[in-house]
């Protein structure tokens, strides 16, 4: 069974590439850790806009670049869905 945690990540700062989108990431998430490569970007309504490409930049300030999902630019603030696994205890 796994559920999602929600990580924010903040802003789009810029477009860069043609359409992707550059966001500033967490300072308080470890990404050398816990690769965010390949994971959904939503918003604050939890509406699915974009996908992980990239993790960019140094520690203490990283960017994420992400690939959006629709045509839409979203102007609030943009969370990371990371997969948790739950641990299931034995009821015995």
């Amino acid at each position: 069974m796994t559920g999602n945690k929600i990580v924010p990540v903040g802003e789009i700062r810029s477009i860069v590439l043609g359409n992707k989108w550059l966001v500033e990431g967490d300072q308080n998430y470890d990404y050398s850790k816990r690769d965010p490569t390949g994971l959904i970007i939503v918003d604050s309504k939890r509406r699915r806009v974009g996908k992980v490409l990239d993790v960019i930049g140094n520690v203490t300030k990283p960017f994420l670049l992400v690939e959006p999902l629709g045509d839409q630019k979203p102007y609030d603030k943009l969370f990371l869905e990371v997969p948790v696994k739950k641990i299931r205890r034995n009821r015995r």
